[in-house]
């Protein structure tokens, strides 16, 4: 009976494994860094990111899903957060932030979360 107890053990642990990974982000409204990265044209810089190398849009923090927006929404100090408009994505920016890159930053943002239109 030992071996049908390991296959068991095995199944479970497999089956804990899915579960705990399902649960892991919100409904899958998880955005990858490496997408928002993209999608704001962000070069690595010597404190976080620079939008197209630009020391005057910088980005201290990329916000994954909407809890990441929330709550840095509500931290207290200098930055401020561009989001896409229901907050399932965003970053944190750094003043001095210039405007044209707010409307960048936040125009991407929107066209990253947008749904796909279906062909048909």
């Amino acid at each position: 009976m030992g071996p049908a107890r390991r296959g068991l053990a095995a199944l479970l642990i497999l089956a804990c494994v899915l579960v705990w990974a399902g649960c892991s982000t919100v409904s899958g409204d998880s955005i990858d860094d490496s997408k928002i990265i993209s999608a704001l044209n962000l070069k690595k810089a010597s404190s976080g990111y620079e939008m197209n190398g630009d020391p005057f849009c910088r980005i201290d923090e990329i916000l994954n899903d909407l809890d990441e927006v929330k709550a840095a929404q509500h931290e207290k100090g200098s930055n401020f957060v561009i989001a896409a408009p229901k907050g399932q994505a965003g970053v944190v920016a750094h003043p001095p932030f210039a405007p044209a890159c707010k409307r960048e930053a936040t125009a991407a943002l929107k066209k990253l979360v947008r749904p796909a239109k279906k062909n048909g």
